[in-house]
């Protein structure tokens, strides 16, 4: 499961963000207990978020597996009575409930 450097740096990443997420609750504590507002999160934890989000973004590039290039024409061209219908038609809609085909006005 872990065979690689990718999926070790998503790991990472959660981890680091669960560490940050821990910080902030633990900082609103603190100031609780010593009477103060708070007024934000402290600039350590910021950069922990920042490089947490950054490992995830990492790991998240090696579970997708390799980019293959997207090919710019088509294997094979469409049947010739494709070409020409239109791109949606439906038959059966509410339509059909307020004028039934065997009744005509």
């Amino acid at each position: 499961m872990l065979d690689n450097k990718h999926h070790w740096s998503a790991v990472a990443g959660f981890l680091v963000l669960f560490h940050a997420c821990y910080s902030v609750i633990a900082y609103r504590n603190d100031l609780k207990i010593a009477g103060d507002e708070f007024e934000g999160v402290p600039f350590l934890v910021l950069i922990e978020c920042a490089i947490g989000f950054g490992a995830c973004a990492w790991g998240s590039i090696g579970f997708a597996g390799e980019l293959v290039p997207i090919k710019a024409e088509p294997v094979e061209l469409p049947p010739v009575t494709m070409e020409k219908s239109d791109d949606f038609m439906t038959f059966r809609h509410r339509g059909r409930a307020l004028n039934p085909p065997g009744k005509r006005s």
